[in-house]
């Protein structure tokens, strides 16, 4: 019949052929016949069970991870949920989810759908050699080491799953400056996506709080939930939030989790974030 057989990769199949001949034999003679079989190998995007079982953020694969949050298998994963990665030279730290829920006006995709930020500080860096924010996050020095180093000490099964997010970034007090456009695969937060609000960052109204802080309750009144640790010890932490106010600062958090500013050629923490889809 013309029933199809699916072999799955790196399978087999066994089974047997019956050749059925309808002739009738006239002479005592030996008769050879030739059969020819036709094998088609159809390629499938997707077959039944091919994406790989969620079990847990911490344990999954980033491959794993990457195929259920496409597929929408997601009850596995939690808002919250941590996860440690080997950076090589700049050590082990843990990340977690930091947002799961979709956009609907939000121009920046940075806390669109599955977003995961380092829980601790990676290391501490200037955001710009020079004391300037003119160029806010776009012309950064911070951006490209960010998108630079960080990345590039990311495993490569990891590297493998980030995707290119847009990321809408706040200008300084430099006039005919406005905000700034960039694809990343990695970014820092904006003060929005930390306490929601701030009365100096040009950017808030472009994304929306992260999942992660909101459920932490996390305000410019209440902010315990926005500590990050650097080697052990509550630090501050760099946002991308180029401060308003003047032409050499950007925001940052502070070791109480409130927000704060520092000069670009001062060392704060740096903890970027990164979406999979």
């Amino acid at each position: 019949d013309n029933d199809a057989t699916v072999v799955k990769a790196k399978s087999s199949v066994n089974g047997t052929l019956t050749v059925t001949l309808d002739k009738v034999a006239t002479e005592s003679v030996t008769e050879e016949y030739t059969c020819k079989l036709e094998f088609n190998a159809v390629e499938r995007d997707t077959l039944e069970n091919s994406i790989p079982e969620a079990v847990s953020f911490a344990s999954d694969s980033w491959s794993t991870i990457a195929a259920n949050v496409k597929s929408g298998n997601t009850s596995k994963y939690n808002v919250g949920d941590t996860k440690e990665v080997d950076l090589g030279e700049l050590g082990t730290h843990t990340v977690r989810i930091a947002n799961m829920s979709v956009c609907t006006t939000e121009t920046s995709e940075t806390a669109c759908g599955f977003v995961v930020e380092f829980a601790d500080i990676i290391t501490k860096q200037k955001f710009n050699s020079t004391n300037t924010n003119v160029g806010g996050w776009k012309d950064s020095e911070m951006r490209t080491y960010v998108n630079g180093t960080i990345y590039k000490a990311l495993p490569s099964e990891l590297q493998n799953v980030v995707i290119s997010t847009k990321v809408i970034s706040s200008h300084g007090s430099t006039s005919g400056e406005t905000n700034f456009e960039t694809q990343d695969k990695l970014y820092l937060l904006n003060a929005q996506e930390v306490w929601s609000t701030n009365d100096y960052d040009t950017s808030v109204g472009t994304s929306k709080q992260l999942d992660y802080y909101k459920n932490q309750g996390v305000t410019t009144s209440s902010y315990a939930g926005a500590i990050k640790q650097y080697n052990g010890s509550n630090s501050y932490w760099w946002l991308r939030s180029a401060f308003s106010d003047d032409a050499l600062s950007f925001l940052n958090v502070n070791n109480d989790g409130d927000w704060d500013s520092d000069d670009a050629n001062t060392s704060d923490g740096v903890s970027p974030a990164f979406r999979i889809a």
